[in-house]
């Protein structure tokens, strides 16, 4: 058979919708590429001794010690490299145990007993987005640290404007229970609240991290705990910083004629205020993206090829880039912060679009059955800096995803978006999309991954690498072993 064009019966039906996201890939058709069953892989034997499971066991219980195979896979499936090995039943990753403490004594006890049996330990935040499963190296073990059960708003205090949070509470979670008692996070994060922190270097509402070593506990961390990414401490608990929920929120969606446009907005609407429930602009290729991908959910409508065909006549279509802004306060003032920025998406020449909430969306494993894969990464920079460092990872990108794709012609696709928008800047998040060389397709996303790491490196002044040299120092004192993400 032809595995370009043959897919499994229950997806026959719905590859001609797909047909669009082949084209932009250079590819003849996407793959039907399903994951191996995981029934069908060999379970690999766990490293872990019975005398430190037992120790294990002792401090958390048997239910939070766990050693099953669909367990130990899914928590070796963060990033997209080791989803892949996962997926083709490449399990030389997983960890040897899942532990599931209820505390920050409980991290610190299991950190000091892996610390002592030379074990590597892995921190795993729910839904802490795309990141990697360390190696066991030469360590004894590893295993992974999942602060799920660490959910709990500890304290609220609505004078100073600041929360206490467990650092395993996603970000879904931490809205509903802010929102009980009439608050907000002042910012956005996505995630688990310490996956967000120690992936993103810049954190604007967080006020203080407490990290857990196996040497033990600090407090107010919040100069190394950003973007460490669980080399320097177990982020435990976090203080942010917090605000009133406004008594109305109102979601407006606008498209602008470009990229540029939609940015000149986005700033605009920081400097004036307007967005006080958050902003997110996607550049035109995020735009058209999310529109096909909504096309295929939603099916076929009336209403969604008219506003087709008036984008097209209104030339609002193929370099076009949609902007999420979302307006709070009283009545009055959503009103009014509404009417100053229609006037000023008029005056760029955007088209209004009405009432649109935010959409979550993850496609991943949609697009890894089509024979896709995607990957994130993500950045902070100035409002001067912005555009270059947009244009600079594209290029690069671009570049990694031909040379490495699965045939002449084809190419990856970047989407980006920028959202957390303060008074100096804004995040930048660029999404990788491209068509997998099977058989080779782990090597290849290793290749995309560090191609945007070493491009954004290059990106970086000369500070941050003193920053990173300070972090290695600080690292060798509180991890002397380097059982902590290795």
């Amino acid at each position: 058979m032809n595995p370009w064009i043959r897919w499994r019966d229950d997806d026959a039906q719905t590859e001609p919708a797909w047909r669009w996201l082949a084209d932009w890939v250079g590819m003849p058709a996407l793959l039907a590429t399903p994951a191996r069953p995981l029934a069908e892989m060999g379970e690999p034997a766990s490293h872990l001794t019975e005398d430190l499971r037992e120790k294990f066991v002792t401090v958390l219980g048997a239910e939070r010690v766990k050693q099953d195979l669909a367990t130990r896979a899914l928590h070796a499936s963060s990033g997209t490299a080791d989803c892949l090995r996962v997926r083709t039943g490449d399990l030389s990753h997983v960890p040897d145990a899942v532990l599931y403490p209820k505390s920050p004594d409980d991290v610190q006890t299991l950190l000091k007993l892996c610390a002592a049996a030379d074990i590597a330990v892995a921190p795993f935040g729910t839904g802490s987005g795309p990141g990697a499963m360390p190696e066991r190296g030469d360590h004894a073990a590893l295993v992974s640290l999942d602060l799920s059960a660490l959910s709990h708003l500890l304290l609220v205090d609505t004078m100073s404007g600041l929360a206490r949070v467990e650092a395993g509470i996603t970000a879904d979670a931490l809205a509903r229970q802010l929102a009980a008692q009439g608050m907000m996070l002042k910012g956005h994060m996505d995630g688990s609240l310490g996956g967000y922190i120690a992936r993103n270097r810049e954190t604007p509402w967080l006020q203080a991290a407490r990290l857990v070593t196996s040497q033990g506990q600090i407090a107010g961390g919040v100069s190394f705990a950003p973007g460490s990414h669980g080399a320097l401490g177990i982020i435990t608990t976090a203080s942010i910083r917090i605000k009133a929920l406004p008594a109305r929120t109102e979601y407006r969606r606008y498209l602008f004629a470009d990229f540029a446009g939609g940015l000149a907005a986005l700033r605009e609407a920081e400097r004036q205020g307007l967005a006080r429930a958050g902003a997110f602009l996607s550049d035109a290729g995020d735009t058209r993206f999310h529109r096909q991908m909504d096309q295929i959910s939603q099916r076929w409508t009336l209403s969604g090829w008219l506003g087709g065909l008036y984008r097209q006549i209104r030339q609002f279509d193929r370099h076009a880039s949609a902007l999420t802004i979302g307006f709070g306060g009283s009545e009055a003032e959503t009103d009014a912060a509404r009417k100053r920025f229609d006037v000023l998406a008029k005056r760029l020449g955007a088209l209004a679009q009405g009432v649109h909430a935010p959409q979550k969306s993850d496609h991943r494993d949609m697009l890894l059955d089509r024979g896709l894969a995607i990957d994130q990464i993500e950045t902070t920079a100035s409002w001067s800096k912005l555009p270059g460092v947009y244009a600079a990872m594209r290029s690069a990108l671009n570049r990694a995803m031909r040379t490495g794709a699965p045939r002449e012609g084809a190419h990856g696709l970047v989407l980006a978006q920028v959202s957390d928008a303060v008074h100096e800047g804004a995040k930048l998040r660029l999404t990788m999309i491209y068509p997998r060389m099977l058989g080779s397709d782990v090597a290849q996303a290793v290749t995309v991954r560090e191609t945007a790491l070493n491009a954004l490196a290059e990106l970086s002044g000369p500070g941050e690498a003193l920053e990173d040299d300070l972090k290695a120092s600080i690292r060798q004192m509180l991890d002397p072993k380097s059982i902590l993400a290795p």
